[in-house]
């Protein structure tokens, strides 16, 4: 669900003033790596691309006249709480998780007489839907690991107690045999 509250009257002005948007329970899919590449950076990195080439000054009159600058906003409260992220990591065997990600808050985006543009709003989001996830994998990842790593501990003393177990019998064995 989102919710938005917008200052009517601006509107009609060159400065668009949204008081408050609202993003409740919104699902993510993380497909990859945290640590090396994954869809959201992939995506932020298209997002950047976009901003960077919509912010370019037109090279010739005509570009510039089909360039006419959008309206301005300015956005006071941003909130995206709720979240869950499906995670699908590589080398999980297509195994997937899923991740309660922590509130994310923006506030005062494009205050002032400037403001920012549609283009700037959305890498701003973007960016922090973006870090929020890769912390909330990365840290997920990092508990998976620690855990195999625990698993494998156990495991391994598990195995050296069957073996003891096992050397004892069979000297045991050895030994009755030899009387």
């Amino acid at each position: 669900m989102v919710a938005v509250g917008v200052n009517p009257m601006s509107v009609l002005s060159d400065k668009i003033v949204v008081r408050s948007i609202e993003v409740r329970s919104p699902e993510i899919t993380f497909e990859g790596n945290p640590f090396s590449g994954n869809n959201l950076t992939k995506i932020r990195d298209n997002v950047n691309a976009a901003t960077a080439s919509s912010q370019q000054p037109a090279t010739n009159q005509t570009a510039q006249a089909a360039s006419k600058p959008g309206k301005k906003l300015e956005v006071d409260d941003f909130l995206i709480t709720g979240a869950k992220v499906h995670v699908s990591l590589t080398g999980m065997g297509g195994k997937e998780m899923t991740l309660p990600l922590p509130d994310i808050h923006l506030t005062d985006m494009g205050k002032g007489t400037d403001g920012i543009t549609a283009a700037d709003l959305t890498r701003r989001v973007f960016d922090a839907i973006t870090t929020a996830t890769v912390k909330a994998v990365a840290n997920a990842a990092t508990d998976i690991g620690k855990g195999a790593e625990n698993l494998g501990k156990g495991a391994g003393k598990t195995v050296g107690e069957g073996v003891n177990k096992i050397t004892s019998g069979l000297g045991g064995l050895f030994k009755k045999s030899t009387n």
